[in-house]
């Protein structure tokens, strides 16, 4: 199952509502910037537009102020010298360069007189002006037509001069004809003759007093200037502004958009193609709108036609949003003034994502800032926590230390929180307790009851252990011969040197008896080895033993020996007692067996008796010497026979020379003995006396054969001629009381 600390739980709460409260507000920040973004782009994108329109319109106003001027000004030449107008033409050449210098969208300055005279300057991109004379001096024709075109520098200086047929005549050209019927016109769209560049002229009429025609004056305006003005605009990224005509056309836009092949007779790159109808061809030559490559151009010019414009925040400009390929575009429509005379209208269309530009860039640093701030209140949150929780942690910790049976590494936890030293005071004063509760009861079964997690009950099992038994021989005399304190000390000293023994050996200690000690192996844990275990836990004992009394010195008093058993079999363990006290113990007929096998070496002069069954299951680690068997019925047997064997040294260890030949003629003797053969018996038992006259073992037997019991009755064996009151159990070993000297 998924869990949390609480900690963690705390800070992803926290944070988990400040990213949802950080992205509702940015959700909805973003969500009205951008509407008011875009209506703020369509004021803006309409004032651009106006702008536009006004300097398109500038264009034509400029053009028709020059047409006033140069009226007025050919009107003074000619009223200066009536005869002498094309002689004076310099004059007039003059003030036209400076009005085309002044404004370049006009392209070309010009004026015609009915007999089809010519005078023109325009930029190609060089000034070059164009005189075609059909008059003479007189004011009669001329046999043929004379035209002189000269190429000029920036100051006017000539460079190069042609002399060309006249064939141009002003006279049949559809400006020249609308000059007539109005004081100022405004030609449709056609290709100039000079370049075949579209473009429209605005033409002026000059009568005299008869109202007769005098003079036409024209300006040609070029469109791709026009052109060049919508390209200068500082529109938004990707932004395109263009001028379109009723039916569509495109009157001016950008040299950089493309047209689809074959688009009429225009070219593309913003340029008309050359073709027929020079001069005299009108819309109908214009590219299509439709015939951009630009798709979204299309569609956007499509949905400002269909009549869905929204409209801005203060209801002043009308917009549409189109879509094409996932983008959206926003388009405005400004048609020009009626004073122009034409149908034109500045179409502007911007990328949705251009406009938005700085509302994503507000989003995106919004963004960054929020990152920042959570980075920062993650930062702060997590250090509160760390505050809050570490006490908690600690807590956990300890309760984990406590489960564990861990004692020792409870710390007392500090906190200002007055909960965390209500809980910290309660695990420490739980943890005193259970650490003294412990000591009563084994270590691995109280981990054991704490692990399971169950409340306790009497109950039990039938395990296989090993038994170890160790205890104090003759503790009575001792006491009868040191102060009560000394004894305290000695018992306290072999008690927990021994169980420490027993604790390092994996042991279970079920018990303090006096100044005996019941431990086991195989419950609560499993244990195949534990024969091995116990076995090997005696020796660790003895071996102390001897280092704790090296120094011996108690003013005569013999220092004190324990006495080991070891036996293996079934036991019953478990909590035993009542509902209100029970005790972790091993009970039955094999405890009561390994009991009565501690207090047998007293009768054969032995320091560690290991039963049969023990020995089979201790394996070929050890030196044993087979001691005796007990018959069925025999009141330390039972109602099984029982082999008894002395534990004498680890197999690794070597045995003292001759130790080896003692165990074999004794375990020889004993066989004889127990065949009942017992004059042999008494031989062998005789020479090993002889040998080893300190073996107590050696005694008893010998007293058997003389008696010729093969299932001898236990009694008091005298001890050896001039030797102690207890024997050596083999060659070396300190001495031990017999049965009848050293009661336990």
């Amino acid at each position: 199952m998924f869990s949390l600390s609480y900690r963690s739980a705390f800070i992803l709460l926290f944070l988990a509502l400040l990213v949802l409260t950080v992205l509702g507000v940015s959700s909805n920040a973003y969500r009205r910037a951008t509407r008011v973004s875009l209506d703020l782009s369509a004021d803006i994108i309409a004032e651009m537009s106006e702008k536009v329109v006004t300097r398109t319109i500038g264009i034509f106003e400029h053009a028709r102020d020059f047409l006033e001027t140069d009226a007025i000004a050919v009107s003074l030449l000619h009223d200066s010298d009536d005869a002498r107008l094309p002689a004076r033409r310099d004059e007039l050449y003059r003030l036209f360069a400076k009005q085309l210098e002044l404004v370049p969208q006009v392209q070309s300055l010009y004026v015609a007189d009915p007999d089809g005279n010519f005078v023109q300057l325009y930029s190609a991109p060089h000034l070059v002006t164009r005189f075609i004379q059909r008059t003479g001096a007189d004011g009669r024709p001329l046999a043929e037509p004379r035209e002189r075109i000269i190429y000029r520098d920036a100051d006017f200086t000539p460079i190069a001069h042609i002399n060309g047929a006249g064939k141009y005549d002003p006279r049949e050209r559809p400006w020249y004809a609308g000059a007539k019927h109005q004081a100022l016109y405004i030609s449709e769209v056609y290709r100039f003759a000079s370049d075949n560049r579209p473009g429209v002229t605005l033409v002026r009429a000059v009568r005299g007093a008869d109202g007769g025609l005098r003079y036409v004056l024209g300006a040609d305006v070029s469109l791709e200037s026009i052109s060049g003005l919508l390209a200068s605009q500082r529109l938004p990224k990707g932004g395109v502004a263009l001028i379109v005509d009723a039916a569509g056309g495109l009157v001016a836009f950008p040299y950089w958009l493309k047209l689809a092949d074959g688009a009429g007779d225009a070219a593309g790159d913003g340029q008309p193609a050359d073709g027929a109808g020079a001069g005299k061809g009108g819309a109908e030559h214009l590219p299509q709108v439709e015939d951009l490559t630009a798709r979204w151009l299309v569609d956007a010019y499509r949905g400002s036609q269909a009549g869905t414009a929204r409209v801005s925040g203060d209801g002043q400009v009308a917009y549409t949003l189109t879509e094409t390929g996932g983008a959206r575009y926003i388009a405005h429509r400004q048609a020009f003034p009626d004073r122009l005379g034409s149908d034109w209208t500045l179409f502007i269309v911007v990328p949705e994502a251009s406009l938005l530009s700085a509302a994503a860039r507000l989003f995106s640093e919004s963004a960054v800032i929020s990152l920042i701030m959570l980075a920062v209140a993650a930062f702060a949150v997590s250090w509160l926590a760390i505050r809050l929780f570490e006490p908690l942690t600690r807590l956990v910790a300890n309760t984990e230390h406590i489960r564990a049976l861990r004692f020792g590494q409870v710390q007392r936890v500090r906190s200002r929180f007055k909960e965390i030293r209500i809980m910290d005071s309660a695990i420490w004063r739980m943890t005193q307790g259970l650490e003294s509760l412990i000591k009563f009861v084994p270590a691995r079964v109280a981990a054991q009851l704490v692990e399971s997690g169950r409340a306790v009950r009497p109950q039990a099992e039938v395990r296989q252990l090993a038994v170890l038994f160790t205890g104090i021989s003759a503790l009575g005399v001792l006491c009868e011969r040191l102060p009560p304190a000394r004894i305290t000390a000695l018992l306290s000293t072999a008690l927990d040197s021994f169980t420490r023994v027993i604790l390092r050996r994996k042991g279970t200690l079920d018990n303090y008896l006096g100044d005996s000690i019941l431990a086991f192996w195989g419950a609560p844990l499993d244990c195949d080895d534990g024969a091995a275990r116990a076995c090997e836990t005696a020796l660790d004992c003895l071996q102390l033993e001897q280092q704790m009394f090296a120094d011996w010195d108690e003013s005569g008093v013999a220092p004190p020996q324990n006495l080991f058993s070891v036996h293996a079999g079934p036991c019953i363990v478990g909590a035993l007692g009542s509902e209100l006290h029970m005790s972790w113990t091993a009970v039955g007929e094999n405890i009561s067996r390994g009991w009565h096998l501690r207090r047998l070496n007293r009768r054969y002069g032995t320091r560690i008796i290991v039963s049969g069954e023990a020995r089979t299951q201790a394996g070929d680690g050890f030196w044993f010497r087979r001691l005796d068997v007990l018959p069925a019925g025999h009141p330390e047997a039972g109602d099984r026979e029982l082999a008894l064997f002395e534990l004498v040294e680890r197999r690794e260890h070597p045995l003292a020379p001759g130790h080896a030949e003692y165990i074999d003629a004794y375990e020889r003797a004993l066989a004889a003995l127990l065949a009942q053969d017992w004059d042999a018996a008494e031989r062998g038992f005789t020479a090993v006396g002889e040998r080893w006259p300190d073996d107590t073992a050696t005694r008893l037997m010998l007293e058997r054969c003389r008696r010729r019991d093969g299932c001898w009755c236990p009694a008091a064996v005298p001890a050896a001629a001039g030797g102690t009151a207890a024997g050596a159990g083999a060659p070396g070993a300190p001495p031990i009381m017999s049965d009848a000297t050293a009661p336990d």
